[in-house]
Protein backbone atom coordinates (compact mmCIF):
# COMPACT_ATOMS: atom_id res chain seq x y z
CA UNK A 1 0.00 0.00 0.00
CA UNK A 2 1.43 3.37 -0.96
CA UNK A 3 0.32 6.87 -0.07
CA UNK A 4 0.65 10.03 -2.15
CA UNK A 5 -0.96 13.45 -2.53
CA UNK A 6 -2.85 14.95 -5.48
CA UNK A 7 -4.21 18.39 -6.30
CA UNK A 8 -7.96 18.44 -6.82
CA UNK A 9 -9.24 21.94 -7.59
CA UNK A 10 -7.79 23.98 -4.71
CA UNK A 11 -7.39 20.98 -2.39
CA UNK A 12 -4.36 18.87 -1.56
CA UNK A 13 -5.78 15.36 -1.03
CA UNK A 14 -4.19 12.25 0.45
CA UNK A 15 -4.62 9.10 -1.64
CA UNK A 16 -3.89 5.55 -0.52
CA UNK A 17 -3.56 2.73 -3.01
CA UNK A 18 -5.28 -0.07 -1.09
CA UNK A 19 -4.66 -2.72 -3.75
CA UNK A 20 -4.13 -2.75 -7.49
CA UNK A 21 -6.63 -0.36 -9.15
CA UNK A 22 -8.31 0.48 -5.80
CA UNK A 23 -7.73 3.91 -4.21
CA UNK A 24 -8.98 5.59 -1.05
CA UNK A 25 -9.19 9.40 -1.20
CA UNK A 26 -9.72 11.65 1.82
CA UNK A 27 -12.11 14.38 0.66
CA UNK A 28 -12.95 17.11 3.19
CA UNK A 29 -16.54 15.86 3.64
CA UNK A 30 -16.02 12.09 3.26
CA UNK A 31 -13.77 9.25 2.20
CA UNK A 32 -14.05 8.24 -1.44
CA UNK A 33 -13.10 4.70 -2.51
CA UNK A 34 -12.40 4.52 -6.24
CA UNK A 35 -11.89 1.57 -8.55
CA UNK A 36 -10.10 1.93 -11.87
CA UNK A 37 -11.60 -0.21 -14.62
CA UNK A 38 -10.86 -0.45 -18.33
CA UNK A 39 -13.49 -1.05 -20.96
CA UNK A 40 -13.04 -3.39 -23.92
CA UNK A 41 -11.46 -0.57 -25.95
CA UNK A 42 -8.84 0.17 -23.27
CA UNK A 43 -10.36 3.41 -21.97
CA UNK A 44 -10.09 4.03 -18.21
CA UNK A 45 -13.17 4.60 -16.08
CA UNK A 46 -13.32 5.48 -12.37
CA UNK A 47 -16.14 3.99 -10.30
CA UNK A 48 -16.95 4.71 -6.70
CA UNK A 49 -16.78 1.38 -4.87
CA UNK A 50 -20.22 -0.24 -4.82
CA UNK A 51 -21.55 1.57 -7.89
CA UNK A 52 -21.80 0.52 -11.53
CA UNK A 53 -21.24 3.87 -13.24
CA UNK A 54 -18.76 6.70 -13.40
CA UNK A 55 -19.84 10.03 -11.88
CA UNK A 56 -18.42 13.49 -12.52
CA UNK A 57 -16.71 13.43 -9.13
CA UNK A 58 -15.25 9.93 -9.51
CA UNK A 59 -14.02 10.78 -13.00
CA UNK A 60 -12.35 14.07 -12.03
CA UNK A 61 -10.67 12.66 -8.89
CA UNK A 62 -9.63 9.59 -10.88
CA UNK A 63 -8.06 11.72 -13.60
CA UNK A 64 -6.05 13.59 -10.96
CA UNK A 65 -4.80 10.21 -9.69
CA UNK A 66 -3.90 9.16 -13.25
CA UNK A 67 -1.94 12.39 -13.79
CA UNK A 68 0.06 11.69 -10.64
CA UNK A 69 0.72 8.04 -11.54
CA UNK A 70 1.76 8.92 -15.10
CA UNK A 71 4.40 11.34 -13.76
CA UNK A 72 6.17 8.56 -11.86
Amino acid sequence: MRTFRIRYYELDLEVREEKEHCFSVDLPERKLCLLLKQDNEGANHWFEDGTDKETGESQSVGLAIERYLNRE
